[in-house]
């Protein structure tokens, strides 16, 4: 009995035991079988939530790129229009008369002359101004000036540099004697012969200076105003009367008496030249018709005498 009873004990515990072990096991297993299933799952999730975060991050942060460079474009626009309208429709640049300035001038023509062509520019910005257009207005509306140059003065104004046309010879016209350069451009009209100015007289009153208005023609005149135009200005002092023929052949006569026979309307500045030198020698005729062969003569034309030299 007792022993049975230990046999039977045994077995109990050796049931048990494996019912124990099999208990154990089956937890074990249960646990082990949970792991990889809620796990996986765990991790999916968490991959998941970080890549939609850097999704919204990168979409946040590209807006942010856009909206920066869209204010950065509407800074720069709104900087360059600022800049443009202090250039261009500002006071800031504007010409003031006030501020033109002139040079050059003989006199013949005053500073509020050119003020008054220019009036119409004033209050245009000085980047806008076309100088060269400006220029052609001083030119066209006073005729004393040969030549004007205009340049910007910042930040007002403009220079004006004048080169004046010079009077050398008169002829007398229907309205008066006519002040003339030596492009025989009409500088102005006089009631009486002007002084220190070369008469231009017709060949049958060379001495007289009081030819009809008709006896030479433009072109003569032109002749005559090229040739006094081109002489040094000592010279030209010494020149009383000029007169031209038909086909242009200009004679000049001096104060003393003494006769230059110029020519044509070729190599004037080199006859003046030659002038200049032979005025060295006193004679009656200087002839620089080919001032490159220049000759003088003590009286008579050249070809009337053998006193050529």
């Amino acid at each position: 009995m007792p022993a049975a009873s230990a046999g039977t004990a045994d077995a109990v515990r050796s049931s048990g035991s494996r019912d124990s072990a099999g208990a154990s096991g089956s937890t074990e297993l249960a646990v082990f079988s949970r792991r990889p299933v809620s796990e996986p799952r765990h991790e999916r999730t968490v991959v998941s939530t970080g890549l939609a975060d850097r999704l919204a991050e990168r979409r946040h942060a590209l807006a942010r790129l856009r909206l920066r460079q869209v204010a950065l474009f509407a800074a720069a626009v709104l900087a360059t229009a600022a800049v443009a309208w202090v250039l261009l429709a500002s006071p800031a640049v504007a010409l003031r008369g006030s501020a033109v300035t002139v040079t050059g001038s003989d006199g013949s023509v005053e500073d509020v002359q050119v003020r008054e062509v220019l009036a119409g520019y004033q209050g245009d910005s000085l980047l806008l101004l076309d100088t060269a257009e400006m220029s052609a207005a001083v030119e066209d509306s006073l005729v004393r000036v040969r030549t004007a140059e205009v340049t910007r003065s910042w930040p007002h104004g403009v220079e004006v540099a004048l080169e004046m046309r010079v009077p050398v010879a008169s002829y007398r016209g229907e309205d008066g004697y006519q002040v003339l350069d030596e492009e025989a451009v009409v500088l102005e009209t006089a009631d009486s012969v002007p002084e220190d100015l070369v008469s231009i007289v017709a060949q049958e009153g060379a001495d007289s200076g009081d030819s009809p208005q008709g006896a030479l023609s433009a072109q003569q005149v032109s002749a005559v105003t090229q040739a006094v135009g081109a002489l040094d200005p000592e010279v030209l002092a010494q020149v009383s009367s000029g007169t031209s023929t038909d086909n242009g052949q200009v004679t000049l006569v001096m104060e003393g008496g003494a006769t230059v026979v110029w020519g044509g309307s070729e190599d004037n500045d080199l006859k003046a030249r030659a002038l200049s030198v032979l005025m060295q020698t006193e004679a009656a005729v200087y002839d620089v018709s080919s001032p490159h062969n220049p000759t003088t003569s003590q009286s008579g034309l050249p070809e009337d005498s053998g006193a050529q030299r």
